[in-house]
């Protein structure tokens, strides 16, 4: 009888030794894999009337884009898209640009669209992609006159990024970025899930992550790029967005020493600030005030 309690004991915290564990790793592990994997949108075969397709590589990766060409005396545009989206869904963004006589290239990240991959780090290696499409316009001799790049959400994030250093970026307008990956991560998980910053399963999740995608966590950080870009830095708020709300763009804008605007668009949620009756006008009105 003793020997058999003693053998019902031990199957019992074996049980929980192993539900435990799946529990503590299993969880992570499948937000590690949630995090970095993303939903393929619809693409057009046809490019809207004026734009051509292009391709280019990053990292091993081809990555697909549309293309219009402008003057040479115009800073060419590079306009980024968010997580689980396309370039098809930023021409209405493009539009003034074109107006303007702008080259305009729109470009699907990696793992999005039409282009290779299949994981995404939010921002970190997708900074990899928008200087890809930075070399490209350059090889292609429509980068005279430099650079804006356009980057909303995680687009944001990885024009951010990739501006750092850049001498030949004359501008950045970045849309409802995240401060750190870190800081992004536990912001979600307490919106999304209800979890609370200590809760061992956050830096579990992005531990597994970064093995998954290969990236550092710590490297994707647009605080810290802010203080290294030389351009003048439109940052847009949008006004009923809990995932970027004000303070955390205020974060990046607050950073950045050059010339700056913060823009709160009032009345539109996550990368909706085209919906705004103003932004034509903001944008146009940043861009005449810095020269492009």
């Amino acid at each position: 009888m003793i020997t058999l309690g003693r053998t019902r004991a031990q199957g019992i915290v074996l049980r929980i030794a192993l539900y435990g564990g799946a529990l503590i790793v299993g969880v992570p592990l499948a937000f590690a894999y949630a995090m970095t994997s993303t939903l393929r949108s619809p693409i057009s075969t046809t490019p809207t009337a004026g734009y051509e397709i292009v391709s280019f590589g990053s990292e091993g990766l081809r990555l697909r884009g549309w293309l219009r060409k402008g003057g040479h005396d115009q800073a060419a545009f590079v306009v980024v898209h968010g997580l689980g989206d396309t370039l098809e869904s930023y021409l209405e963004h493009a539009r003034p640009l074109v107006d303007r006589g702008h080259t305009v290239l729109l470009f699907d990240l990696r793992a999005h669209g039409g282009s290779e991959g299949s994981r995404t780090t939010l921002g970190g290696r997708e900074r990899k992609d928008v200087r890809a499409a930075l070399r490209y316009l350059r090889e292609a001799e429509l980068g005279g006159a430099g650079f804006v790049l356009m980057g909303h959400s995680m687009g944001a994030v990885a024009v951010l990024l990739a501006a750092a250093d850049e001498r030949d970026v004359r501008a950045v307008i970045a849309e409802a970025p995240y401060d750190t990956y870190r800081n992004t991560v536990t912001h979600h998980a307490r919106i999304f899930f209800g979890l609370p910053s200590w809760m061992p399963w956050i830096p579990l999740s992005i531990a597994f992550a970064e093995l998954i995608a290969g990236f550092d966590a710590d490297a994707i950080d647009c605080v810290s790029a802010a203080e290294r870009i030389h351009a003048p830095l439109l940052a847009i708020v949008d006004g009923e967005d809990s995932r970027m709300p004000e303070p955390v763009v205020r974060r990046i804008f607050d950073a950045h020493s050059g010339p700056k605007e913060l823009w709160i668009a009032a009345g539109v949620d996550h990368v909706g600030a085209i919906l705004n009756p103003d932004w034509k006008e903001r944008v146009i009105e940043f861009l005449d005030d810095h020269g492009l």
